[in-house]
């Protein structure tokens, strides 16, 4: 007969590694919405003023230099969210391997979530920026 103890920590460990999936799902996730979202609203911006000056050129064509930039740079910040997260799986991977603690990890996850908070913003930041860019003058 098994020991409850043993039992409990099995059911742990398996919710662990399924919490564990989940949380690498979402990260996935997370990444590719900031680069969908920078990236979309980029070519957005590009596919409206191509529309726009092709078609009129009577019709003043808004400065999207700035939002433009705000999504360029969402962009860079998502790729560096990026590399850092795969810096830090490879570094807890190898300490893994090696049967080190892998606590150390944290600085670099803070730069990565930072980053990719960064991207969020700077989404934020050309959406309204767009937004302003299109008021009538």
């Amino acid at each position: 007969m098994q020991d409850p103890d043993d039992l409990r920590f099995a059911c742990r460990r398996d919710d662990w590694i399924e919490t564990y999936k989940s949380l690498v799902t979402l990260s996935t996730e997370a990444f590719k919405f900031c680069a969908l979202a920078n990236g979309g609203a980029a070519v957005a911006i590009l596919a409206y003023l191509g529309n726009v000056v092709g078609k009129d050129h009577l019709v003043p064509v808004p400065d999207m230099r700035y939002p433009m930039a705000a999504f360029l740079e969402g962009l860079v910040f998502c790729g560096l969210a990026m590399l850092f997260a795969y810096c830090i799986q490879f570094r807890r991977l190898n300490r893994l391997a090696q049967a080190m603690n892998p606590k150390g990890d944290w600085p670099l996850l803070i730069i990565a979530m930072g980053f990719a908070i960064l991207s969020l913003i700077a989404f934020a930041t050309g959406s309204g920026l767009a937004v302003v860019s299109f008021t009538l003058k």
